[in-house]
């Protein structure tokens, strides 16, 4: 039997390098998009830009063609314009169409492409989908609206997928690395625990709850 692909979108040095690592170790086949290519990694690398959510079929075509459908896909990609804390509704129109190219068009653009992979797999296959989220989906920060938004909508996206698709057994996740009280993460996001936790979602039976919070050094808590 082949080795399983999973597919890296926003291939980073935190979280998707080690997500990569992770599953590579468990024998899958690692495939990385990002804006720029990495020197010295042996991976399949591939070059796009997700504020082009058109290029999303064009990735996916190329991992086919090399490695075969991924039946793991991370959606890891984000993109932020800031707006004035007092004054949210400066944010341009231009500025949030921008952002929710990446944060939403793109994240939309993946899941189709995914479950096209996903239906020439096996039933045994992880057949699994999960997008690098934060708690802006629930609240408001202040300077985040264009981000919020975009949050939201996702989040939406991939509740509506996890329980249309569950017949299938395809598995959609919103991932929200929080600190110990609750509170957001921030930048303090700990790229290990994401792969740790990536990992136990592609390996569950069956469609578990589709908003993932946890912890670091912790795993899954419902907050």
């Amino acid at each position: 039997m082949s080795s399983p692909v999973i597919l890296i979108l926003g291939a980073g040095g935190n979280i998707g390098a080690h997500t990569a690592r992770v599953f590579a170790a468990k024998g899958f086949k690692v495939a990385l998009m990002s804006r720029t290519k990495k020197p010295g990694d042996d991976h399949l690398q591939i070059q796009a830009d997700l504020s082009d959510p058109q290029s999303v079929a064009a990735v996916f075509d190329q991992v086919r063609k090399v490695l075969g459908p991924p039946s793991v896909v991370v959606h890891n990609a984000s993109a932020h314009v800031p707006n004035p804390p007092d004054d949210p509704l400066a944010l341009s129109i231009a500025d949030l169409e921008r952002t929710l190219a990446v944060n939403t068009i793109s994240v939309l653009a993946a899941a189709q492409q995914a479950i096209r992979g996903f239906a020439e797999l096996p039933p045994s296959a992880s057949r699994t989908f999960i997008y690098t989220g934060n708690r802006l989906n629930i609240e408001p920060i202040a300077p985040m609206l264009a981000g919020g938004i975009g949050k939201q909508a996702t989040a939406h996206l991939i509740a509506s997928a996890s329980e249309a698709y569950k017949g299938k057994r395809y598995k959609f996740y919103y991932a929200d690395q929080r600190k110990a009280d609750g509170a957001p993460a921030y930048s303090a996001l700990d790229g290990a625990a994401h792969a740790e936790l990536y990992a136990e979602l592609a390996e569950r039976e069956g469609q578990g709850p589709w908003l993932q919070t946890f912890v670091s050094g912790e795993g899954y808590r419902a907050f």
